[in-house]
């Protein structure tokens, strides 16, 4: 009979190998469709294989819980395969995939307790170890219960059958994606259009182009016109007129021409009816070139122009962001800024006969347009509707349409299916209650709006009309997915979708997303609005989209929420009004939507403005503090008018309830107005006052009260007291082992290590911060994740570990996306500094123009790093006049402003070693501020370092016995905090003076000691300085 230990060995082994298979298939999951949530999966599952071998204690419940984890996983991959839009999941059910990530967490904690010499065992005690136990328990009993139940899959108790099955998956996965990308490739051989037959440049980027207008007649003089035009240097051209009348194909037609294609390096097309102002339109241009989100991206879209050689913008639909009056003046500003480039046409389409401001637009004008021909309105219907049909019934049908060219399609598709007899017939029955229903007798295009709703098509399918009804409020269109997962009550949502197809009502865009042109959505606005019960329910799937993004795992959800901007705006917008029977689940939305659009860099959204004048009634306290707190969230950048008058309104409003969910509120607000005071006041008894009324609303969530408590730790470090934080941030760490909190354990650990950085603890911080980043990855944040390890570089950078410094810096570059920019600035930027401190000048100044360019079209701060950095360079290479003056330029900028520009310039301008022997007057004076700089920040590495340079300083005036003890002092310090480099210099220096004395043997021990730690910190001259001196006392 087979032992304990035996059977227990199996279903271990058992167990690691499915889990493997898994790990693979999800891998691909997530490669393919970047779902949410599965990188968190991923790395968590990954760690527990490893970490469940090894447990030495409650091994059984430890096995127990991992061999569930497969089946689950399974099931997940089941979902995706089997949707209705296969590879992607409906928000209701990622929240789900969202509590099973958790529950993993929970699972990862409890085995990670359980293994010999574990770091977060001694955060529990037995107790507390059972009721963890407990929710894993009941967190995969109910995952189950779900997944079950959703896919029909019933999860196997033997391993060896789950792990056939899983295999079997994993082929069916790998066929759904191969087939899936040849879908794709197809598609976007459509959309990229490089210049001529050859790539686009040599950084192989492409403009997203939509397709060439398959029928086009009637507008070949403008086309010329157009060409005639762009021959012209820095060609600014408007297609006005009215609508349906053919702007948009036009300017499609002139885009895709062959000489424009030749022409140009960078074509982009801009859909601009879903942006409301001109850092809309900047934002929506930003994601068509590939920048990533920014608060303000006008600058960055214009230098990114700015970098290439000729290009030509269209902006199609100009007139949505530009004809109101408070966002004009904007437009035209930022319209004017791009037009300052010479080698950037600019084409754009408006509604009207008036062009924007401040463009000199090129002359001769383009005409508005004007109706078809006969002949070409003729052309275009015998096109569509083949030239079977009567002339006399064709002349008869066409006008009706005035020849407007969107007309002439939606009647010519009627034709197609209905013949011109019952076109004609229904429109001698149909014109006088559309005449007396409120339509411009002179309306043409609305009477072929009617008719086309009339017709039996779209009868035949009620649910039609209401989809194009939804579209009329959405200006960002909707996907399949959307269409499919968002439950609208309406009967075949893709029957509905072919029948606008098919009468031409809709158009698919070059994003493969549903949607209809302006004036049929003006039209379906005034005639047939949207039934609330669509709207209810589109409302509810993008409140779920955006409560699941509130989720710090839920990577892969940002993009379907920008794709939507447009359409969530216009749904608050109509729905913020006090008879909207969802009134407080519309401002709940307002306050999510907000949320995002200030986490996304965007800024804080006008619909925040709407709410206060429609509050529900009677009121609803926790939502109007959740309001109030919202608010001061969204002024971390800059400060409100008035905050004393809403902090009043908001203490009211907390003390009218003493709910859980208020007094959660309560703590949420006490703890952004602490973060708020802490960018603005500087007043610390104030910040303190609210951090400690935060944390005691936290209490009863321990989740909360950890998240409160990294706070108080981050308001320690920046106030100086980091011996505080330290014992705040260990706090933090076990309330968030406890709850299993991996995020909020990661952001404690981090605290911490900022805390032991403060204090010289360099050792202590690097394996905090290794902890952090290992938590964070097990959370699939990979940016979190990257942000960790550049403090882990700046940790590299003070114990002057250059190398290993530079190679982070290196990897975070291969690790940035290249539309970030900033973070690609950033990085280049440190490079610079590393470079110049170990001599290696060649890249420096090509790294720092770089770093230059990208800041100053951010108008962003980091240009004085650059500054200073450029500074040190010129130092390093004998430029020392400039330098002086680049380094006093700085600190006049930085003073009580920015303290580690002035840090570093202090440093620089402390050191006589740098400088010569005649600049000692002023160079002891920068010491002796630099000494009391580092006093009064506490800064200990800077301390030390003030101290040898005035060691260096009495060296100069011959005071050998203060220099030596000065230098004594700096080393135990550095020793202390393995500072290599400063270690270094303090050793060569008391070498130097043991040699003046005579004493060599001391001397060449000194140096031997001094000389691997100048290898360590890559200074190759002070090595091959020591080597030569070592050799002239014949110690070498």
């Amino acid at each position: 009979m087979p032992s304990i230990l035996t059977i227990s060995g199996a279903r271990l082994k058992n167990t690691v190998a499915c889990l493997g298979i898994s790990i693979s298939l999800l891998n691909d999951l997530h490669d393919a469709f970047a779902t949410p949530f599965v990188p968190a999966i991923v790395n968590t599952v990954s760690s527990l294989v490893l970490r469940v071998q090894n447990v030495t204690r409650n091994k059984d419940d430890c096995i127990e819980l991992t061999e569930s984890i497969y089946g689950l996983i399974y099931a997940i991959v089941s979902l995706h395969l089997n949707s209705e839009t296969p590879g992607s999941l409906p928000p209701a059910m990622m929240h789900h995939i969202r509590k099973f990530t958790e529950t993993l967490h929970k699972i990862h904690t409890y085995v990670e307790a359980q293994q010999s010499g574990s770091k977060i065992k001694h955060f529990f005690r037995q107790s507390e170890m059972n009721t963890l136990l407990g929710e894993c328990r009941a967190g995969l009993k109910e995952a189950l219960n779900v997944f079950q139940i959703h896919t029909g899959v019933t999860v196997l108790a033997n391993a060896s059958e789950m792990q056939e099955k899983i295999e079997s998956m994993h082929k069916e996965l790998l066929e759904l994606i191969s087939t899936l990308s040849d879908e794709a490739a197809s598609e976007r051989s459509s959309f990229m259009y490089p210049r001529g037959s050859e790539s686009q440049e040599s950084s192989g980027s492409f403009s997203m182009l939509p397709s060439q207008p398959k029928i086009f007649h009637g507008r070949e003089s403008e086309l010329q016109s157009i060409l005639e035009l762009l021959n012209q240097d820095s060609a600014r051209i408007a297609i006005l007129g009215a609508g349906g009348m053919g702007k948009t194909s036009l300017a499609k037609a002139a885009l895709h021409h062959p000489d424009v294609a030749r022409k140009y390096d960078l074509r982009v097309f801009v859909a601009c009816d879903s942006a409301r102002n001109s850092i809309e339109l900047a934002a929506m241009i930003g994601a068509y070139v590939g920048l990533g989100p920014g608060k303000d991206l006008r600058k960055p879209v214009f230098q990114l122009f700015a970098t290439k050689r000729s290009c030509i913008l269209v902006l199609d639909n100009l007139e949505t962001p530009w004809e109101t009056r408070d966002s004009r003046g904007g437009v035209e500003e930022f319209l004017s800024l791009l037009t300052d480039l010479p080698h950037l046409d600019l084409l754009i389409t408006m509604r009207g006969a008036e062009r924007p401001g401040k463009v000199q637009w090129t002359r001769p004008f383009l005409q508005p347009l004007k109706p078809l021909s006969q002949g070409a309105a003729e052309e275009t219907f015998f096109d569509i509707a083949d030239d079977s049909h009567d002339p006399k019934d064709v002349a008869q049908i066409l006008s009706l349409t005035d020849n407007l060219p969107l007309a002439v399609n939606l009647i010519a598709h009627l034709v197609d299916y209905e013949g011109c007899s019952n076109i004609l017939a229904r429109w001698e029955l149909e014109k006088t209650s559309m005449l007396s229903g409120g339509y411009d007798r002179k309306s043409s295009l609305d009477a072929s709006i009617s008719i086309s709703l009339s017709s039996p098509r779209v009868a035949s399918l009620p649910g039609a009309q209401d989809l194009l009804s939804l579209l009329s409020i959405l200006p960002d269109g909707l996907s399949d997915a959307e269409l499919l997962q968002a439950s609208l009550p309406i009967q075949d949502p893709l029957g509905c979708r072919a029948v606008l197809l098919g009468t031409s009502l809709a158009y698919i865009d070059e994003k493969k997303r549903l949607k209809s042109l302006v004036p049929i959505r003006e039209h379906m606005l005034l005639f047939y609005p949207v039934p609330t019960p669509l709207t209810r329910a589109l409302r509810q799937h993008f409140f779920l989209l955006l409560d699941l993004h509130s989720n710090r795992s839920a990577t892969g959800t940002v993009d379907p929420i920008i794709l939507n901007l447009g359409n969530m705006h216009n749904i608050l917008r109509d729905g913020l009004n006090p008879e909207h029977p969802d009134i407080a689940e519309t401002i709940r939305f307002t306050l999510l939507l907000n949320r995002f659009s200030r986490l996304s860099g965007r800024g804080r959204t006008v619909l925040m403005d709407l709410a206060p004048a429609v509050f529900p009634q009677p009121p609803d306290h926790r939502l109007q503090t959740q309001y109030i707190t919202e608010q001061f969230a969204s002024h971390a950048l800059y400060p409100i008018k008035n905050p004393d008058s809403l902090i009043s309104q908001a203490i009211v409003l907390c003390i009218f309830t003493l709910s859980c969910l208020t007094v959660f509120a309560t703590g949420k607000f006490y703890f952004t107005l602490a973060a708020y005071h802490t960018a603005h006041a500087g007043d610390l008894p104030k910040i303190m006052e609210c951090a400690d009324k935060a944390l005691e609303f936290s209490k009863l969530n321990i989740d909360k009260t950890a998240t409160t408590l990294n706070l108080l730790a981050e308001i320690d470090f920046q106030f100086g007291s980091y011996g505080a934080g330290r014992i705040r941030a260990r706090e933090a760490q076990r309330l968030a082992a406890l709850a299993a909190n991996l995020y909020e354990e990661s952001n404690s650990f981090a605290s911490e290590a900022l805390c032991s950085t403060a204090l010289g603890d360099y050792k202590s911080s690097i394996l905090r911060l290794q902890r952090a980043k290992d938590l964070m990855e097990l959370c699939g944040m990979s940016a979190a994740s990257d942000s960790i390890l550049s403090l882990r570089a700046e940790v590299h950078l003070l114990k002057s570990e250059y190398a290993e410094a530079r190679n982070v810096h290196v990897q975070l570059i291969d690790n940035t996306p290249q539309n970030n920019t900033y973070s690609h600035g950033f990085a280049l930027l440190n490079l610079a500094e590393i470079d110049v401190l170990i001599g290696a000048y060649g890249d420096v100044l090509p790294n720092l123009d770089r770093a230059t360019a990208i800041f100053q079209s951010m108008q962003h701060n980091f240009l004085v790093y650059c500054d200073m950095i450029r500074a040190d360079f010129n130092l390093k290479t004998e430029n020392k006049r400039v330098a002086k003056e680049q380094f006093h330029q700085c600190l006049k900028s930085s003073w009580n402003l920015d303290q580690q520009v002035v840090t570093y310039c202090l440093e620089r301008l402390a050191d006589i070693s740098q400088w010569s022997t005649g600049d000692s007057d002023w160079v002891s004076a920068c010491a002796v501020m630099y000494l009391v700089h580092a006093h009064r920040l506490k800064q200990k590495l800077d301390l030390h370092k003030a101290l040898q340079f005035l060691g260096e300083m009495f060296i100069v005036t011959g005071d050998d016995d203060t220099a030596h003890n000065l230098f004594a002092v700096a080393l135990e310090g550095f020793t202390a905090m393995d500072v290599h480099r400063s270690r270094a210099r303090c050793l060569l220096r008391l070498g130097d003076l043991a040699e003046k004395r005579g004493n060599s043997a001391v001397a060449a021990g000194l140096w031997r000691e001094a000389q691997p730690l100048f290898e360590k910190s890559s200074q190759g001259r002070d090595v091959e300085r020591i080597q030569s001196q070592l050799t002239l006392i014949g110690s070498g």
